[in-house]
């Protein structure tokens, strides 16, 4: 069949019926594509037009490519990096050859010289391997090594690929390469950096660059996780997000890169549709309650996402507690753009139908994949004002964790398989997607895909931009504007059917772009009936020049050579779409006159829940308006213009942002305090928004109050210091704000170099002591009278550190009070000790009698202080006790490794170490690491005795908010927070604790069913892939997307994965400390519903 011009110009609408009836996902048959040899550890795949897998495998995840999770020793340093070149230099301080020691743990003698060093870190290469099908059976049978040698001592893994044009592209931390084979011999001859600057921090492993794509525009797109960006473009512009994930994208060459959007996590894969609409699945934080976010990716957006917060455990955490990973809900922050809703765990892949791929019934659909769970779905996305919500969202396969997925020129769908989640095993696949009933059309795009579209005439080029598949039209578009073929172009944009036009108004902005030579003709075509088509035209046009606003800190406007009156007649356009580019566009432009329309665009917004209409204004002042007119919106009576307002002086970093500190509404000053305070801050604007901690209404506002006690604490003068010490004084205020700004004073002469409320890597010098002393003393009486004895506590506290001698009289009488909470008598006995004074010793004594055993655990500890051999012979009858409670003898047999470590204490651990058959198992872990500490002969610390001992509390912290186990992020407990990924946890307190040591520390041994992944290769060939139910009496069960059990007799199994748990073992992760707690924690979840 020939693809005649007249065909082409004759069905327009042939793949455009967007929500017909929902497919069924049984249609989907899943096989495996290389059944015959194993892909190692594959990551990401793409395809040329001849059907040939360009499939990266990563070796130095976690092995050469660190991960802060192991290193948390490294965390502040990890922060303070601005570029990778920060990283090379802190890994060439770290990794001597005279550290090798230390380094034992952080990465392996890889070379056997010896040593553990930088050497060891340039091991590992990254690889791409070229997979293909030689004899067009369907299955692939051969496979070969297209590039190695990325060895960088800070290269990240290779997490995306893509074939365009001749040149294979491959991100890999902190490059985006360039290869070429010249020769055809299957391996990659010439490479070349096109790009540099990504991966500033170690972070967590896998946040690396991914998703490479072309995009409609013709230039290469990809994502980066929040290792972040430090990156200059070829034409000297710097790109500073060091904290952020992004999308990126530059031209083929390397040339005009830019930031398109920022503040994501670790959005993977990223898919455009028909009309050029950009969409990702957004991983979460792994907090909590907290899910991943489906994003619809606009230029300039801030997804609101820092690394910093990654690290901030059981404190605020402006990402959780002014919930930022949340869809739009009033109070929420203005400055960032919002997801569209909340989506399933563990996203990866993501690829939409280009138009022909698969069946007719699958038009349209997006494919998701969710690796660690080994789930996939698909769903379509609905216009929804400015914006788009997912509709017909399904589950389509279960069991293999699939990671980066794409469509091959053939139409089936393809996808990697990890061979075992996480831990690299040399182990993987590739899986193929097919449907029987194939799109009629298949046949003939594979053709075209292959077919040299240098050779077609003009006229063919251009009736092929209606072709119903996107690969064949852009393929068509990007010939067009190689040739130059600019009139062609402008006579398709005219008339004719819709996607033709689009893919010609694109085609001569590229051109335009790419020549530098704009011509603004294209306006005139922003009559059109059709709203698609303005809506292109307006979003093509504003790209044309490069945009300052991608910048980190936007410049002032500057004039354009334009005339912009029509773009500004589109913000009063009836499309919200043409209303929402056509800001974005003037904002990019700079049009310098366009303030005044751009206002009026903003309030005619109908409220703030249309999120995208409030980033393109945002966006279009930003780029238009002058310091002077948005800081005069601090008189509007709209809180959403003065949100808008606030949000384009803080992408500015303009101090005049100061003024809205005095707004009216709540919301706007608290916007304003993230503004000067957040990110890089605005220092010019820091003592305006300390001095408003005095004079605000808004006292009790957590983000805006913490900012402001922040923004006196940088400051660090007499002045500042009073204001907070008046602060903690106040009745009206919360209490835990009034504690905020006790610990404010407490740090104040020593500063961390961690920001108090963001985490960022903010260091200040060391302060003279009397300024916090000076403002202390002053109120020291109100705060050890106020009727809160928590504030008592933290007063008394702060007086001990700064040697402001409270009356020992008060003290005593604090330490022998029943009725006083515990932490207050705790502190009133420290208080007494470090002014050794006489009384010490009868409070100690009262103390021992005490009912509550943080009060006498705490005596103990300052005895062995103040009297170890009074204290040793209190550690025998502690340890000899029926009354003592389990933690009591805990800390003794500590404080014999410790403070008490002495010839009679060596005597008391021997004493029970030859009766340690009989040691309570809950202190036979204290015993034997006090003995190690003490260098005598014990029984090797054995993983059964975390059985018993641990503390629930400290447990339920750990499980909640460990960086590296991470244990919420699959399970759930419970209050219903976690995660689907392992099974439900509420219940596991009913369950032997051997059974929760075992799942932790050799999570492989015993799977819960339904929660392991196993794929089958049968002897007649076909493939089946799901979660493992059971094996019984020769027959194996596995369950299907839809919950279906397939039973096969395991005789007719050919081949078999084992059936994997993407849970590490935590044993290499944790302590041995850590699972106990962590046991004694899952022992109190009994729910029986």
């Amino acid at each position: 069949m020939k693809f005649s011009v007249s065909f082409l110009l004759s069905t327009p609408l042939l793949f455009l019926n967007l929500f017909g009836e929902k497919p069924n996902p049984k249609s989907l048959e899943f096989t495996k594509w290389t059944p015959n040899f194993l892909v190692p550890d594959p990551v990401a795949l793409s395809f040329d037009n001849q059907g040939r897998a360009y499939v990266t495998q990563t070796q130095r995840r976690k092995a050469n490519d660190l991960d802060i999770r192991q290193n948390r020793d490294w965390i502040p340093d990890d922060l303070s990096f601005k570029t990778p070149d920060g990283k090379r230099a802190f890994y060439h301080k770290a990794f001597t050859s005279q550290n090798s020691d230390a380094n034992k743990r952080r990465v392996k003698d890889f070379n056997k010289d010896g040593k553990h060093d930088l050497a060891d870190l340039r091991f590992l290469s990254e690889r791409i391997h070229l997979i293909e099908d030689t004899d067009s059976d369907g299955l692939a049978d051969k496979t070969s090594i297209y590039a190695e040698g990325f060895t960088d001592e800070i290269g990240g893994i290779a997490a995306g690929v893509l074939h365009y044009d001749g040149d294979v592209y491959t991100t890999i931390v902190p490059d985006v390469w360039k290869l070429r084979d010249t020769n055809d011999d299957g391996k990659a001859d010439q490479r070349q950096s096109i790009a540099y600057g990504f991966g500033v921090h170690l972070a967590y492993a896998g946040h690396d660059m991914h998703g490479l794509t072309v995009g409609p525009d013709g230039r290469i797109y990809w994502t980066i996780g929040d290792k972040g960006v430090g990156a200059s473009s070829k034409e000297g512009r710097h790109f500073q997000y060091p904290n952020q994930g992004a999308v990126l994208r530059c031209d083929p060459d390397g040339s005009n890169f830019e930031v398109y959007a920022r503040g994501l996590r670790n959005v993977q894969e990223i898919a455009f549709d028909q009309y050029g609409n950009m969409f990702g699945i957004d991983n979460d934080s792994d907090r909590p309650g907290e899910k991943e976010r489906f994003v619809y990716i606009v230029q300039h957006m801030d997804a609101g996402w820092r690394s910093n917060w990654q690290y901030r455990n059981g404190t605020f955490n402006p990402w959780m507690d002014e919930n930022l990973s949340i869809p739009w809900h009033k109070g929420q922050p203005a400055y960032i753009t919002p997801p569209i809703s909340l989506y399933n765990n563990g996203p990866a892949g993501l690829a939409f139908n280009p138009g022909t791929a698969l069946g007719e019934a699958w038009q349209n659909y997006f494919f998701h994949t969710s690796a660690p769970n080994g789930q996939q779905w698909a769903f379509q996305v609905e216009q929804d004002g400015a914006s788009f919500k997912m509709i017909n969202d399904m589950q389509i396969g279960n069991g293999v964790p699939i990671v980066g997925i794409n469509f091959g020129p053939d139409g089936a769908l393809y996808g990697v398989d990890w061979g075992g989640g996480y831990p690299l095993n040399e182990k993987g696949a590739i899986w193929k997607w097919d449907v029987k009933e194939k799109h009629p059309l298949r046949a003939l795009t594979a053709k075209l895909l292959r077919s040299d579209f240098s050779k077609k005439v003009p006229n063919e080029l251009i009736a092929t931009l209606n072709h119903p598949d996107q690969r064949v039209r852009l393929k068509a578009q990007f010939e067009l504007v190689k040739r130059g073929a600019r009139k062609e172009l402008w006579k398709a944009a005219r008339s004719g059917p819709q996607l033709l036009r689009i893919h010609a108004i694109w085609g001569l902005c590229q051109f335009d772009r790419l020549t530098k030579s704009p011509k603004g003709d294209i306006l005139e075509l922003l009559s059109d009936p059709d709203p698609e088509i303005r809506t292109q035209i307006v979003r093509s046009f504003g790209e044309i020049l490069n945009s300052e606003l991608a910048l980190h800190q936007a410049p002032d406007p500057r004039d354009r050579p334009f005339d912009f009156l029509e773009l500004e007649k589109c913000l009063e356009d009836d499309s919200p779409r043409v209303r929402f580019h056509s800001a974005i566009a003037l904002g990019n432009l700079g049009a310098l006159g366009s303030s005044k329309a751009l206002i009026k665009m903003a309030r005619n917004i109908p409220d703030e829940s249309n999120t995208y209409q409030r980033h393109a204004a945002i966006a279009g002042l930003t780029g238009c308006a002058s310091s002077e007119i948005l800081a005069a919106l601090a008189s509007e009576q709209s809180e959403l213009i003065q949100k808008i307002a606030v949000v384009a002086l803080r992408r500015r970093a303009d101090p005049k942002v100061r003024h809205f500190l005095y707004s009216p509404f709540k919301n706007v000053v608290a916007e304003a305090a993230r503004a000067i305070h957040d990110d890089w801050s605005i220092p010019n604007a820091i003592p305006a928004l300390a001095r408003s901690l005095a004079t605000t209404k808004w006292i009790k506002d957590e983000g805006f109050i913490k900012r402001a006690i922040n923004a006196n604490f940088h400051l660090g003068t007499p002045e500042a210091a009073t204001r907070v010490a008046d602060y903690t004084i106040r009745a009206d205020v919360p209490e835990e704000l009034r504690l905020n700004a006790l610990d404010a004073l407490r740090q104040w002469s020593k500063p961390g170099k961690l920001d108090r409320v963001v985490g960022r890597y903010r260091p200040l010098s060391d302060r003279d002591p009397a300024i916090a002393t000076n403002a202390v003393y002053k109120k020291l009486t109100n705060l050890l009278i106020d009727p809160n004895q928590k504030i008592q506590r933290e007063a008394m506290a702060l007086a001990r550190l700064l040697k402001i001698e409270i009356p020992g009289e008060a003290l005593v009488a604090v330490a022998k009070n029943e009725s006083s909470i515990p932490v207050l008598r705790i502190e009133a006995l420290r208080a007494l000790a470090t002014q050794k004074n006489e009384k010490l010793p009868a409070c100690i004594t009262s103390a021992f009698e005490s009912k509550e055993h943080s009060i006498r655990i705490e005596a103990l500890k300052i005895l062995a202080k103040f009297n170890p051999v009074l204290a040793l012979d209190r550690v025998e009858v502690v340890l000899s006790s029926n009354k003592a409670n389990t933690l009591e003898k805990q800390t003794a047999l500590a404080l014999l490794g410790g403070d008490l470590a002495s010839a009679k204490g060596d005597s008391i651990l021997n004493l029970l170490l030859n009766s340690f058959e009989e040691c309570p198992p809950s202190l036979k872990l204290d015993l034997t690491e006090a003995a190690a500490v003490r260098q005598i002969n014990a029984p090797d610390p054995d993983f059964t005795h975390t059985l018993e001992g641990g503390d629930a509390d400290r447990g339920r912290n750990l499980f909640m908010n460990h960086i590296a186990a991470q244990c919420i992020r699959c399970h759930k407990v419970k209050d219903g927070k976690g995660s689907d990924i392992g099974p439900n946890l509420k219940s596991a307190g009913l369950q032997e604790r051997g059974h929760h040591l075992e799942a932790i520390v050799e999570p492989q041994k015993t799977i819960t069913e339904g929660y392991g992944s196993i794929s089958l290769t049968l002897e007649n060939g076909q493939s089946i892939a799901g979660l493992f139910e059971s094996e019984m009496k020769g027959v194996i069960e596995i369950k299907d997307a839809e919950g279906v059990i397939t039973k096969v007799a395991s005789e007719n199994v050919k081949e078999r994965t084992p059936v994997i748990s993407t849970m590490p073992p935590m044993g290499a992760i944790l302590t041995k400390r850590e699972i106990r707690d962590i046991i004694e924690y899952l022992s109190t979840l009994k729910s029986k519903k």
